[in-house]
């Protein structure tokens, strides 16, 4: 890998698929770095079969256990340490998302290129920086979306 930003279109970006490196699912993954924000009181229950989907976490002192969901997880600018219960992790340390066929929270759906914050960051400054560089295995890692013609963009 490489900490150089990756210059890519936005076409380019969403023509990528995921390799499943599961970092962007759990807070565990990149050591609470990656925090879900506000959580709502539903915990996307009914997208799961009626179970949370979302579940908060609590660093211990062997690391991390699920805690209580608490009235603070509510606030759209709580960090709150998660794991996504839908993360199906596989035996080479990849995963993917048991229901990425259904409904998934919006959240999900938008990370990391399809947020309207990518358009507007397009419009108003000519690139937008994605929120991927915690994730070193991600296939978007530090990947910067520019318009189309600029001339820093990959040749494909």
């Amino acid at each position: 890998m490489t900490d150089a930003p990756r210059y890519v279109t936005l076409a380019a970006a969403r023509a990528l698929e995921c390799n499943g490196c599961g970092d962007c699912c759990d807070s565990r993954r990149t050591d609470g770095y990656w925090t879900w924000g506000g959580l709502p009181a539903h915990q996307y229950r009914a997208l799961f079969g009626g179970r949370p989907l979302i579940i908060p976490l609590a660093r211990v002192d062997s690391g991390w256990a699920d805690r209580p969901h608490v009235a603070a997880d509510v606030d759209e600018l709580s960090r709150t340490n998660f794991r996504c219960a839908a993360f199906e992790p596989h035996e080479d340390g990849t995963g993917g998302c048991g229901i990425h066929d259904r409904e998934v929270p919006a959240k999900c759906r938008a990370f990391p290129v399809g947020g309207e914050d990518v358009e507007a960051d397009l419009d108003a400054c000519g690139e937008h920086w994605l929120a991927t560089s915690a994730f070193s295995r991600c296939t978007w890692y530090r990947m910067v979306i520019v318009k189309d013609g600029d001339p820093r963009a990959e040749r494909g």
